[in-house]
């Protein structure tokens, strides 16, 4: 979305124009700092935002309401994010707890603040890679229409997966990402 002259709050964008970015206020709110504050909540927040389902096979993340804090206990593991990994990520969002990471969704304003000395600018010049991830439910497809009148270099890649392409389909994400930085003349190797 290009700048706009208008700040458009979260609510504002939600429900007139993106109700799929429902999750974005419930995520500001500051309420899903109460209920993740230990290992065992961040681990079901983390296993429910990477698709986990309840066995009766019920979602605990919408993008349209958010986290839905009393399906969480309920929540087995998720395909996208497991073992190992689901650990290690547990481990570091222990160490400081999921209220920064959160931060991100109370700086609409900010961003739109900072964005609004982009006005003037038209068009993006620099080469731009986009990757779309096909079936996203809140980054949808047709959220891309158009891109190219802002950013006339502009390549663009998609990949058969819902929000998690990185985690879904690494190697495809990836080979997009090198053929894109070898037709810009970047993806040579050192011969150092």
């Amino acid at each position: 979305m290009p700048p706009v002259e208008e700040y458009l709050s979260n609510e504002d964008l939600v429900s007139k124009y993106l109700p799929q970015f429902g999750y974005q206020i419930h995520l500001a709110s500051g309420d899903v700092e109460k209920h993740i504050k230990d290992e065992q909540s961040i681990r079901q927040f983390l296993k429910a935002i990477y698709g986990g389902r309840t066995p009766s096979g019920e979602v605990a993340f919408d993008p349209n309401k958010g986290l839905l804090v009393e399906k969480l206990p309920h929540i087995g593991d998720s395909k996208l994010l497991n073992g190992k990994i689901l650990d290690h990520y547990v481990q570091e969002y222990s160490r400081h707890g999921v209220h920064g990471p959160l931060n991100w969704y109370r700086t609409r304003k900010v961003n739109w603040e900072h964005d609004r000395a982009l006005l003037t600018k038209k068009t993006i010049e620099v080469p731009v890679l986009f990757i779309q991830a096909t079936e996203d439910s809140v980054l949808k497809p047709e959220m891309s229409k158009g891109m190219e009148h802002f950013i006339p270099n502009l390549t663009r890649g998609e990949v058969k997966a819902s929000h998690w392409a990185l985690t879904q389909t690494p190697d495809k994400v990836n080979a997009i990402i090198v053929s894109w930085l070898d037709k810009q003349g970047l993806g040579t190797r050192s011969s150092l």
